[in-house]
């Protein structure tokens, strides 16, 4: 694929455009987030079963990514891209309108069809247009958005909730994304694709029901309980997909994902620390909340203000971590932020059942700032390795590693949460003392995911 040379302005410019993309996906992750006690109430459910309100969204994501990313190869990265603002704008009517648990999965799950399609390529049209320190500077700027997105986010959805409820949280994405398609039409120039290269129908169906089967028993185990015959029928359809989708890549004349990218040891490597660091990570995105709720006794609003403190340190870290990569080995600093991700874990996880406010924003500090350091350099290192002719499908693989990472962080989490909980209470434990017991086990398990993250970052080359 012949590389077009924009002038320094014009890469800003086309960077704005899926910088739009990218901010809209992280304020309405945030502001979900915020919003799930407030739907558990408004829809009558428990913890195991709004989580997959999150969930949902993340499963459909998942599964779509290599798809996507493969598809940017082959047609046009400009309409993927825009495609996916539209359908997520539609994904976030029908959450408008949701009256139940099933009707906001299920708009859920459309906006994360339009979310692969914008994740798959954004990367990739980011890599076309940097290129050497730039491409470093830009990964930093999209790290920053994702920020802002996240800082937004809890803040504006602790208002709008508590002013108009959780309904008003998606009614306020389709703006945006009207704003983003009208932007990316005129601004996002068409690369010329791969015409030669073909889609593996046969192959992406495999890996399509081989993940879906995998997330879907990792999502609902708590709720369906682990050794249910659904989950358990999930688990070894999974690993038989798995099987055949192995023998079909290695046969295939024209192989769906291509499996010697994983010969290559930065994008190996990359991956397999993208998934600890956000497993790590998403352990605390829905309990805390619900910690903040349930034993902090804060309203929507107090909430979102002290979620602020992770996307403020994320802000200002991941710029300085995109600077440094001209100047540092991205082990170094990637293995920095697994350092603040261990310590911030393990604040959480000895939280008690009094903090001060201090004690909460301090934590969320490190956390943030972990976060940036260690996203940065991981992820220019992964797709600036990628082989010619493979950058949409490595950069939808290194997304594919962050959002397993987010729904294994969620559905595990939730997992051992539920199970220290419930075995807490059946020995005597109070309400109170069992959720911190609980909340601490999960908390520990983030810590040891950032741990072996954190030895894998100092592996690597």
């Amino acid at each position: 694929m012949k590389m077009k040379k924009f002038k320094l302005s014009r890469k800003w410019t086309i960077f704005s455009v899926t910088a739009n993309g990218t901010f809209m996906a992280t304020l309405s992750a945030g502001i979900v987030n915020i919003a799930l006690p407030t739907m558990a109430q408004s829809f009558q459910v428990g913890l195991e079963d709004i989580q997959l309100v999150v969930s949902m969204y993340l499963l459909v994501l998942t599964c779509l990514l290599p798809v996507f990313g493969k598809l940017s190869d082959i047609y046009s990265r400009k309409w993927m891209y825009l495609g996916g603002f539209i359908t997520f704008g539609v994904g976030a009517l029908c959450g408008a309108v949701a009256w139940s648990l099933p009707s906001m999965l299920f708009a859920r799950a459309i906006q994360g069809v339009g979310s692969s399609a914008m994740m798959a390529t954004s990367q990739a049209l980011i890599a076309q247009v940097f290129h050497g320190k730039s491409r470093g500077q830009a990964f930093g700027a999209i790290g920053a958005v994702v920020a802002c997105g996240g800082l937004a986010g809890p803040a504006i959805g602790g208002v709008l909730i508590q002013a108009w409820g959780w309904q008003s949280i998606f009614w306020l994405s389709i703006p945006v994304c009207i704003l983003g398609v009208w932007r990316g039409i005129y601004l996002i120039p068409r690369f010329h694709p791969l015409k030669h290269m073909k889609l593996d129908i046969f192959g992406a169906g495999l890996y399509v029901l081989m993940s879906f089967s995998f997330l879907y028993a990792l999502n609902t185990g708590v709720s369906l309980g682990w050794t249910s015959y659904k989950i358990l029928t999930a688990f070894a359809l999974s690993l038989l997909f798995f099987i055949f989708f192995i023998r079909r890549e290695k046969n295939a004349a024209s192989p769906f994902m291509g499996l010697g990218i994983f010969r290559i040891k930065a994008i190996s490597y990359g991956c397999a620390v993208a998934v600890l660091g956000y497993t790590s990570l998403f352990t605390n995105s829905v309990l805390l909340p619900f910690y903040l709720t349930d034993i902090m006794q804060m309203d929507p609003v107090k909430i979102g203000l002290l979620m602020l403190p992770f996307p403020i340190t994320l802000a200002i870290t991941s710029p300085l971590a995109g600077s440094l990569c001209a100047k540092w080995p991205a082990r170094i600093i990637t293995t920095a932020g697994f350092v603040l991700l261990i310590v911030s874990t393990l604040m959480f996880a000895f939280i008690g059942k009094e903090p001060s406010v201090y004690y909460i924003v301090l934590a969320q500090l490190i956390m943030g700032a972990g976060s940036g350091t260690f996203q940065v350099p991981n992820n220019n290192t992964v797709v600036s390795a990628a082989p010619k002719g493979k950058l949409g499908v490595v950069a939808s693989v290194n997304a594919l590693s962050r959002n397993v990472g987010m729904i294994s962080g969620i559905a595990l989490s939730v997992a051992i949460f539920t199970a220290v909980q419930n075995f807490s209470i059946a020995h005597g434990a109070a309400p109170t003392d069992a959720f911190i017991r609980a909340y601490m086990a999960a908390m520990l398990f983030g810590t040891l995911c950032a741990a072996v993250g954190g030895i894998l970052s100092v592996k690597r080359d």
